[in-house]
C-alpha cells in the first residue's frame, strides 16, 4: 500500500474543514466605535460677517445664530426659544413664555480666569452653573436670587445625600428649593436629561404664576460634567439646539466646561430623540384626523404585523407617482453597496482575491 496517497475518507474531511469565504478586507470583532464629537470654538466677531448668520447646518433654523453687529460687537451667539419645545415638553406655547420670557439670549465674549471655575456662572438669564461648592455659598445665592439649587449627583453615591443634604443645610432657612436627580453612566443617563428639564421647568412655572421670576442653578461636583451635561440638554430641548452649539454656547459663559466623549455620546442621541418627537409632534399637529387602519400603506390585515418588502414599497411608489428624486436617494441603500465585506471560495479562486487565501 503506497502511505504517500491517503484515504478518501480524509480528503473529505479536509474539504470540509475549509472555509468556504474570505475576508475582502481587515476586520476586528470588538464593537465599532462611534463617532469623535469634534465641538469647535465659535468664531470672534472681527472674522466673522455683520450680519445674522446661522449657525446650524439648516440654514432656515431660526433657534441659533452668531450674531455681530456693529453696536453689540461683543455678542459671539443669540439663541431663541424654539416652538417645537411644546411636542418635546408638553408644555403648552404659553406656559413655555412664561418659562423663557420669550426672549432673546446672548453669549459675550469675556476674559476668563481659572479661579473662575470656583464659581457659577449664568447660562441663561434665569438658568447658572457652577461647582456643588457655589450650592453653599448662601451670600450668591441670594445676591443672585437664586431660587432653587439642582443637584446632579452621581447614582452611585446617592444614598449618602451628602451633596444634596449639603446644599440643603447651606440654604436652610432662605427659601431656597434644593432638588437632586441621581445620574448613572450609560444610557440610562438619556432618560435623564428630560427629567431635570421637567424639574426646572415646573419650579419656573409655579413661581411665575405666583408673579415671581425664578432662577435656578445647576451643580454637581465640579461643575463641568454631569451637571453640564444636564445644562446642554435643556438648551437643546427648550432652545432647539444641536448639541455642537449647546456646548459651545455653555461654554462661553462658563469656559471650563469640558463633556467627556461619553456624554456627548448621550446628548447626541438625545438631540435625535429631540428631532423626532418634534417631528412626530408637528405632523400630528397638522393631520390630526389621519389615522392608518391595519390593511393601510401595504400591511396585510389577516396575516398579522407583517412587513412590506422593498419591493412592495418601490411598486406602492410607482402606482402613487411617487417622488423619482426620493426614491432614487432611498434606492442608494440598496443598489450603491458594492463592497462585500465576505467572498465566496469560489469567487476567491477566480479573481484578484485569490492573495486573501494564502494571508
Amino acid at each position: 500500500m503506497n502511505s504517500s496517497n491517503p484515504p478518501a475518507r480524509g480528503n473529505n474531511n479536509a474539504q470540509l474543514l475549509q472555509p468556504t469565504s474570505f475576508p475582502a478586507a481587515p476586520y476586528s470583532s470588538r464593537a465599532p466605535s462611534p463617532p469623535y464629537i469634534h465641538v469647535p470654538p465659535p468664531l470672534h466677531p472681527n472674522l466673522a460677517r455683520t450680519d445674522t448668520i446661522p449657525t446650524t447646518n439648516d440654514a432656515t433654523h431660526p433657534s441659533t445664530a452668531t450674531t455681530t453687529t456693529t453696536d453689540d460687537n461683543d455678542i459671539l451667539m443669540t439663541i431663541y426659544p424654539s416652538a417645537t419645545a411644546a411636542h418635546t415638553t408638553r408644555f403648552t406655547l404659553a406656559q413655555l413664555l412664561a418659562i423663557t420670557q420669550g426672549g432673546p439670549q446672548r453669549a459675550r465674549a469675556s476674559v476668563w480666569v481659572y479661579e473662575s471655575r470656583r464659581a457659577a456662572q449664568p447660562i441663561l438669564d434665569f438658568l447658572y452653573l457652577g461647582p456643588a461648592s457655589a450650592a453653599k455659598d448662601r451670600a450668591f445665592l441670594l445676591h443672585k436670587g437664586i431660587t432653587m439649587v439642582l443637584c446632579a449627583r452621581d447614582a452611585r453615591f446617592a444614598t449618602g445625600g451628602m451633596l444634596v443634604g449639603g446644599a440643603r443645610r447651606a440654604v436652610e432657612g432662605s427659601g431656597v428649593v434644593v432638588e437632586g436627580i441621581d445620574i448613572a453612566d450609560g444610557s440610562e443617563l438619556v432618560g435623564v436629561f428630560s427629567v431635570a428639564a421637567r424639574v426646572v421647568n415646573e419650579h419656573l412655572l409655579a413661581l411665575a404664576e405666583e408673579g415671581r421670576r425664578g432662577k435656578v442653578l445647576v451643580v454637581c461636583e465640579t461643575g463641568n460634567g454631569r451637571s453640564a451635561a444636564v445644562v446642554a440638554a435643556y438648551l437643546m430641548e427648550m432652545y432647539g439646539l444641536g448639541i455642537v452649539h449647546a456646548v459651545q454656547f455653555m461654554q462661553l459663559q462658563r469656559f471650563c466646561v469640558a463633556l467627556g466623549d461619553d456624554l456627548k455620546f448621550q446628548l447626541s442621541t438625545y438631540e435625535d430623540i429631540l428631532r423626532a418627537k418634534g417631528d412626530v409632534g408637528i405632523m400630528s399637529g397638522q393631520q390630526p384626523q389621519v389615522q392608518q387602519q391595519p390593511g393601510d400603506m401595504g400591511w396585510e390585515r389577516a396575516g398579522g404585523n407583517v412587513k412590506r418588502r422593498i419591493e412592495q414599497t418601490r411598486e406602492d411608489a410607482d402606482e402613487e407617482g411617487g417622488d423619482d428624486m426620493v426614491m432614487d436617494m432611498d434606492n442608494e441603500r440598496y443598489a450603491s453597496r458594492n463592497f462585500a465585506p465576505f467572498v465566496d471560495r469560489e469567487a476567491v479562486a477566480n479573481s484578484d482575491y485569490a492573495g486573501l487565501k494564502e494571508s
